[in-house]
């Protein structure tokens, strides 16, 4: 390019920087083609006029410098807002279009811009789009809240994607702004509805603008309009009506108006007698017509004669209570009647509270009267029962001392319990009392440590006129009400205080709040109340977790040693059983059990009870508690690989004897699990685990489960071939038969190993009835069988009968090797 042209267009683009100064920010749009392989010729230029020129584009603020595109693609720009433009038909602005234009970009300049060249590589000037432009009206209708927005007589949209339309109200700044994708008309204008409860209902201005969205994504701004709105204030008709007859008061909110986006309508509503005391918030329930309603009882406002009021609010898009309107409705309750007193006794700290001459008293089901000292607040309150006196009237005696022995006014109030169950106040009374006999004494919380979770409880002052023969202290933790109660006894220190020292330990090392409350045994052996305190109790040191591990594996030798350490604050260990094994279907699966030894408790596992197997060893600890909760440990797995000893022999399956020993020592581990434990519920689990189940039944923890016990031992040596799978006794008995080791003597004196089956309803041989009932024999000594039995009481145990007991229904022998 030569120089001249240089020159040339420097100069034209500092002109278009004059010329643009009169032109519409707002209303400009200009072409955006330009050719694939030119460069633009740059003016570029800053000036404080921005802040008086600059485009005021939705979402863009006043103020802001901006660099404004001439001849090439414009930023769509929001109008500078007019604040004379309101009517119920919005008004609009007309676009003002520009004559093509170069390849040029130019901000804002006051005149004498400098221009800065950029680039230029050709000299062809690009094509200008054609204007846009369109007319935008927006039509509201106050009484329901609307605004329809028309876009039409759009003009040099071509190409465009899509229309959208922003609006917001003024009032808000745009917080309230709103994209809308307004509907093509069959005319080709195009039109959207807005609520104005979408835009917090707001009064005063509100703005659209008409964008197109053109072939590259961008908005385009085309023009915008205004219109004035206020809300129509929410309105309703409100009423109550009321049947004395059973104290109800039907509440009504109808013909609702200005109610927009409202979340839910609530109605107060009290009696003016209470002033206010008696206030419910109700939430009326939504009715076909569109109306609310709501049935509030007398009973519920103390059943106060008088004036009761109503009012209706709605709950607006923000979560305010909004009032609407009010309503009256006067109210005589009909009244039962009584006559209450209180007589007291101060020498012996007594009350006698009397209701008499009851009166509109028909249908109830009790008289309750509730009585309390105003000293405490109702928190000593007790609703006591009367007993009816052949003179139809009601009396009760209530002890001081029941209510912590407070000093002044007491008050007692009698209620009658209606048909419905329902406590409906008759009368109340009151009287003052001042015991005269009133044990006393100073209650201290002192060397709370919160490490130790310690801390001692200080009497002082220690008295009673009646005196004092001992000073006990209960005391418990908030948690789980008073399961942790302990009463312990004071002791006397030299200077005549009593002390107690109390240990989280022992109440289930419960933290947080305790109650502490004085009691004083006297010398003619009551118990009297005499004061309470709590404190907060901390246990950072705490050790609540029992511990279990393995230790001195000796794999060739076939053992290892399970340890259990009872922790110092977790709860107390009542039994300990180890389940270990090491074939992948448990057959070789060995209980061992034992009672904790103290703190710490070891327990041997050795190859030699589970058939001298090499493999890994899988070891469980089932831990049972004082507290009859049960805990387990999984081990993991510990290798053994025992070496071949001469005894090895007297545990393998195939020489005699040793199965039964493996029979009789597993059914041995067993002696102590009760129903409903961990063990027996592993019990009835492993039946159910071999499929398919006899007779297709899965036991349930809730069935008898003597037949299950005897079933799952032989399950768990993997002998169940020896005497079959069954849940039930006598069908047992069948399948004994059918493998021809079923003996119907019960006078025969059986073998260790053998099984024993009962029938608890006859008692004499022969007995051939329906067997109920299954062990296994366990030794024979003496004419005594010894056998092991489960759900023998709900357990496992050991019982002992005479040969030929007339309960026995006959035995099986396992042909065992």
């Amino acid at each position: 390019m030569k120089k001249k042209d240089l020159i040339f267009y420097a100069g034209t683009a500092v002109l278009l920087a004059f010329s643009t100064q009169q032109v519409k920010a707002d209303e400009q749009h200009a072409s955006d083609q330009t050719p694939e392989n030119t460069s633009a010729i740059v003016a570029t230029t800053t000036s404080s006029e921005a802040q008086n020129t600059a485009s005021e584009e939705v979402g863009v603020e006043k103020g802001i410098q901006t660099e404004n595109t001439v001849a090439t693609e414009a930023a769509p720009v929001t109008p500078t807002l007019s604040n004379n433009q309101s009517s119920d038909k919005g008004t609009s602005d007309k676009v003002v279009s520009e004559q093509p234009a170069p390849a040029v970009v130019a901000s804002r300049a006051p005149y004498g811009a400098r221009a800065r060249v950029v680039a230029a590589r050709n000299e062809s000037v690009p094509q200008q789009e054609s204007p846009v432009s369109a007319d935008l009206t927006i039509a509201k209708s106050e009484s329901d809240g609307t605004f329809t927005i028309t876009a039409k007589n759009l003009q040099g949209l071509d190409g465009y994607e899509e229309v959208k339309i922003p609006f917001w109200s003024h009032a808000n700044g745009m917080k309230d702004i709103i994209w809308y994708t307004p509907s093509r008309q069959a005319d080709g204008s195009y039109t959207v509805t807005a609520k104005a409860s979408d835009h917090e209902n707001a009064d005063g201005k509100y703005e659209a603008q008409v964008f197109y969205v053109d072939a590259k994504g961008q908005n385009k701004f085309v023009k915008k309009a205004f219109i004035d709105y206020t809300a129509p204030k929410p309105s309703a008709d409100l009423t109550i009506t009321k049947s004395e007859s059973d104290g109800t008061f039907t509440i009504t909110a109808k013909n609702l108006q200005g109610f927009d986006g409202y979340k839910e309508v609530k109605i107060p509503f009290w009696s003016h007698a209470n002033g206010m005391k008696d206030i419910i918030w109700y939430t009326p329930t939504r009715q076909a017509d569109g109306s609310y309603t709501v049935t509030a009882k007398a009973s519920d406002h103390e059943n106060a004669d008088g004036q009761y009021e109503a009012q209706v609010f709605y709950v607006d898009a923000q979560g305010q209570n909004k009032f609407v309107k009010k309503a009256f409705i006067d109210y005589t309750a009909p009244k039962p009647s009584a006559d209450l007193t209180i007589t007291k006794s101060e020498s012996d700290g007594t009350f006698t509270i009397t209701a008499k001459n009851l009166q509109g008293f028909d249908g109830y089901k009790e008289v309750k009267i509730p009585f309390w000292s105003h000293a405490n607040g109702m928190k000593d309150i007790i609703w006591y029962t009367p007993t009816r006196q052949a003179d139809g009237s009601y009396t009760v005696t209530a002890k001081a001392s029941d209510h912590e022995n407070a000093d002044g006014q007491y008050e007692a109030q009698v209620f009658y319990v209606d048909a419905k169950g329902q406590n409906k106040f008759v009368k109340k009374a009151f009287i003052d009392f001042k015991n005269q006999s009133r044990p006393t004494a100073s209650l201290l919380i002192q060397n709370n440590n919160k490490d130790a979770g310690t801390f001692d409880v200080i009497i002082k002052d220690v008295y009673s006129p009646k005196g004092v023969r001992t000073v006990q202290v209960p005391t418990w933790s908030d948690k789980d009400g008073q399961d942790d109660i302990r009463w312990y006894e004071a002791t006397r220190q030299s200077n005549g205080d009593y002390k107690v020292s109390v240990k989280a330990s022992d109440h289930k090392n419960s933290t947080g709040k305790y109650h502490i409350h004085l009691y004083y045994i006297q010398n003619d052996g009551s118990r009297v109340g005499v004061g309470s305190t709590t404190t907060e109790v901390e246990f950072r040191n705490a050790q609540t977790k029992t511990q279990t591990g393995i230790k001195n594996v000796n794999s060739g030798a076939g053992t290892y040693t399970v340890t259990v350490d009872q922790a110092p604050q977790g709860r107390r260990i009542k039994n300990i059983r180890v389940a270990a094994w090491s074939q992948a279907h448990q057959e070789n699966l060995f209980w061992y059990s034992t009672a904790p030894s103290g703190m710490h408790t070891e327990v041997q596992v050795s190859a030699a009870n589970h058939q001298y197997q090499s493999g890994n060893y899988t070891t469980h600890v089932y831990v049972d508690y004082v507290d009859g909760g049960v805990e387990g440990f999984n081990l993991g797995q510990t290798a053994l690989h025992p070496r071949a000893t001469v005894d090895q022999t007297a545990f393998s399956p195939r020489v005699t004897n040793g199965q039964r020993d493996r029979v009789l020592r597993a059914a041995a581990s067993l002696v102590g699990v009760r129903g409903g434990t961990a063990a027996h519920h592993q019990l009835v689990n492993d039946y159910n685990s071999v499929k398919p189940l006899p007779v297709g039944y899965a036991v349930k923890t809730t069935d008898d489960w003597c037949d299950i016990f005897v079933t799952t031992v032989f399950q768990r040596e993997g002998l169940s071939g020896l005497i079959g799978r069954e849940c039930g006794v006598e069908r047992h008995i069948q399948i004994f038969k059918r493998l021809g080791i079923w003996n119907e003597d019960g006078t025969t004196t059986p073998k260790a190993g053998d099984i024993i089956t009962f029938n608890w309803d006859q008692n004499s041989q022969q007995n051939n009835g329906f067997a109920d009932h299954i062990g296994i024999v366990e030794s024979v000594s003496n004419g005594i069988i010894h056998t092991i039995e489960g759900n023998s009481n709900n357990q496992v145990r050991r019982n002992t009968y005479r040969i030929g007991h007339g309960n026995i229904r006959g035995f099986a022998t396992p042909r065992y090797q």
